[in-house]
């Protein structure tokens, strides 16, 4: 019988100045409080890995089984959410863009914010002693399923072997950037050899969800702890909906269609295609000119 597992998702532990991110980063307080309301509710926190190797063998899981996932790579997940989950003794699953250890991001600069900073290898390294297992999150943060299928499996398997070098040891979990996610591109990371994959979909998982399709709640700065009852027992909350609902095959559509137009208004005009255009607009001749 399958059984609703909460995942969280979270991104950044920070004081966020800027409003424009402000939602996405939970104040180093909020998390302590939150944290500290699943510790007293006696939640017992497992990796992703872990609950999937559970859930594949059908082994029952205790009650108040829950995963926390933090995505991008970020380096206040070291410095301000590591301290908070050793102290109440969570493990925790981390999902890395590697292409920017070391660096800042980019996605912030696109929210008109400064670029944050990144975990390096030698920080990265370090997580396992705190509980903390290493996902894959693409090399460089694209939306996969508007790539074509050879470039989105090369930003898959680029992101585990990069990891896996670096770190020393297996990598099984990865999360989809943006959340994004089509049945090809599940099946391209499945085959690069992960066991198990996490999009967004504000939503509980279950024990029986497509391994490559798991469910998160979106964890913001708006929710207190006041809200995390009827949040993880699924209040007004979907348990493992479709990937592939006609919403969402519908949104995906219109963003490729948006992608299309995009790169297309930044192509470049090079001198092969105005000799082209030159060329068709002009009258025939009959000889050389």
């Amino acid at each position: 019988m399958a059984h609703p597992v909460p995942i969280l998702m979270y991104h950044s532990v920070d004081w966020a100045r800027d409003p424009r991110s402000r939602r996405w980063a939970v104040s180093p307080t909020l998390f302590a409080e939150h944290m500290r309301w699943l510790a007293d509710h006696g939640y017992r926190p497992v990796t992703i890995s872990t609950l999937r190797s559970a859930c594949a063998a059908g082994s029952p899981l205790p009650p108040r089984t829950l995963a926390i996932t933090f995505d991008d790579g970020l380096r206040d997940f070291l410095t301000e959410a590591v301290p908070v989950l050793e102290r109440c003794g969570f493990p925790a699953t981390l999902y890395v863009v590697t292409g920017y250890v070391g660096k800042t991001n980019l996605w912030s600069q696109r929210l008109g914010e400064q670029g944050r900073p990144m975990l390096n290898w030698t920080e990265l390294r370090a997580l396992p002693g705190f509980g903390v297992e290493c996902g894959a999150h693409t090399h460089s943060h694209p939306q996969l399923d508007l790539l074509p299928p050879a470039e989105a499996f090369a930003e898959v398997r680029r992101s585990k072997h990069c990891l896996e070098d670096h770190l020393g040891r297996a990598v099984h979990a990865f999360a989809y950037p943006h959340g994004y996610a089509s049945p090809t591109t599940r099946d391209l990371v499945r085959q690069a050899g992960f066991t198990s994959a996490c999009r967004v979909r504000h939503a509980l998982s279950s024990t029986d969800e497509d391994a490559f399709a798991l469910s998160r709640i979106i964890m913001t700065n708006d929710i207190r702890v006041g809200d995390l009852g009827a949040l993880l027992t699924g209040k007004n909350l979907p348990i493992a909906p479709s990937p592939d609902r006609l919403a969402s095959i519908g949104w995906r559509l219109a963003r490729k269609v948006c992608h299309s137009l995009r790169r297309w208004s930044e192509r470049p005009i090079v001198t092969a295609d105005c000799d082209r255009i030159i060329a068709k607009d002009r009258p025939e001749t009959g000889g050389r000119s």
